[in-house]
């Protein structure tokens, strides 16, 4: 069994496993892949259900210069302090950028949580993200970029 990572070298580790694939295949089965591995390394947090989870979204968004259409998946991780007690989430961003086109434009937007413990496994969730209507739209498409980062909130 392999030891526990620190919750905040969670996005190096990200970062080291896309090198080590020798990148990645930027689709929407892709990112499900990538996710994939990286939810095999597990790291320190409370024995909680809702203490590792993850979130994909997708959407318009306007905090960049060009129109863009932002499609992710977030790793969220519990930090508790030295007494146990909730502190923050860090969160792991693995995100798709596309320019924003009229198609793009029309699909709105989606976010939908998985936590363990709930009446679907991981895997299948992972499955069901592959399988999203979103990924006929987005498979015609080349993402402007690709970007990993961390973020607490």
């Amino acid at each position: 069994m392999s030891r526990k990572q620190q919750v905040d070298s969670a996005e190096g580790i990200a970062r080291r496993l896309v090198e080590e694939m020798g990148g990645f295949d930027r689709s929407l089965s892709g990112l499900t892949q990538l996710v994939r591995k990286f939810s095999a390394i597990e790291f320190e947090v409370p024995e909680l259900p809702d203490a590792d989870g993850y979130l994909f979204q997708y959407g318009k968004v306007n905090w960049f210069p060009e129109p863009t259409f932002a499609l992710g998946i977030v790793r969220q991780l519990e930090v508790v302090d030295s007494a146990g007690e909730h502190e923050s989430y860090v969160q792991v961003q693995f995100e798709l950028r596309y320019p924003l086109d009229e198609d793009l434009d029309s699909v709105g937007s989606h976010s939908e949580w998985w936590f363990p413990g709930g009446e679907v496994s991981f895997d299948s969730w992972l499955d069901s993200v592959d399988r999203a209507a979103i990924s006929n739209r987005i498979a015609v498409k080349a993402p402007r970029e690709f970007a990993i980062w961390q973020e607490m909130v």
